[in-house]
């Protein structure tokens, strides 16, 4: 075997050298053929040759155009699939929204409905005189001064409370009841909604019937009047008081001024007399910005 080895390995190498000496005669052949041509055939091998690479130049860059043609179409491939996809999921969360809010609505509009039902129900046991939303005037939170006298009477008369012992936040929790059997219509009487038009009209009503009533009725009646004339008065004093606060309060400001002009002439004249003319000009500007400068 090993004989065998070094036979093949002996042929293979003289038929390497074999080779070479053949590949060496090509040369040496085409060596001398290429000095025995022209100027112009050398010329135009060399055109050729430079021909033959900027083909393959050109070859190797459009190949690499390509790739990268490729690789552009791939990520514009792949951009329009992600946008695509936020597309898809904008959709679905705006169509979750509107199912929610659809949802929402639907269960508002049932409370509604309900809430209705049992206002009715609630108009029907009070007795009301009218369920007609709105049928006196609606009339809100800053209307309780000007329905004081109403107010009043109908905290004494329906729910047995007096005003004056009711503090801020208890007097503005009993309004809000009294403004919604307002604007629902709900009073027990229609005093309660314009106690002058009602006095007026019942008044109007005796002079035309000409009857007298009776000493009960007319107590009553005095005493509704009464009522209502104290409840006048006692509007005209808040709105005195509001205007004695407001001068107080205005007086108050005023004596402050004075004191601080007073306090910034001592302190004029204090620089002054140091000599610091230039802080006394400005303390005489800030109490007169129109004086002349001393």
């Amino acid at each position: 075997m090993e004989e065998e080895g070094s036979e093949s390995s002996g042929e293979d190498s003289g038929e390497r050298r074999k080779r070479r000496r053949k590949e060496k005669e090509r040369r040496r052949r085409r060596r001398s053929r290429s000095r025995s041509e022209s100027s112009g055939s050398s010329s135009e091998s060399e055109s050729e040759s430079s021909y033959s690479r900027s083909s393959a130049e050109s070859e190797s860059e459009s190949d690499l155009d390509s790739e990268e043609e490729r690789r552009r179409q791939r990520r514009k491939r792949r951009k329009e699939r992600e946008e695509e996809e936020r597309r898809r999921r904008r959709k679905e969360k705006e169509r979750r929204k509107r199912k929610e809010k659809e949802k929402e609505r639907e269960r508002r509009r049932k409370e509604k409905k309900k809430r209705r039902k049992e206002e009715k129900k609630d108009l029907g046991k009070k007795g009301a005189v009218t369920n007609s939303w709105g049928k006196y005037g609606i009339i809100r939170e800053v209307d309780m001064w000007s329905k004081r006298p109403e107010f009043t009477a109908w905290l004494s008369e329906v729910k047995q409370v007096n005003l004056e012992a009711l503090s801020n936040w208890e007097e503005k929790q009993m309004f809000k009841a009294f403004m919604e059997d307002h604007n629902t219509a709900t009073f027990p009487s229609k005093k309660y909604y314009n106690l002058d038009a009602y006095h007026r009209k019942a008044m109007e009503k005796e002079t035309k019937k000409g009857l007298k009533t009776s000493v009960t009725e007319r107590t009553i009646f005095n005493d509704e009047e009464q009522r209502r004339l104290e409840l006048l008065k006692e509007r005209e004093r808040r709105k005195e008081e509001e205007v004695e606060a407001l001068k107080r309060s205005m007086q108050a400001g005023l004596a402050q001024d004075m004191k601080e002009q007073a306090r910034l002439r001592e302190e004029m004249n204090y620089q002054y007399r140091l000599g610091n003319f230039q802080a006394a000009a400005a303390i005489q500007k800030r109490l007169d910005p129109d004086a002349p400068l001393q």
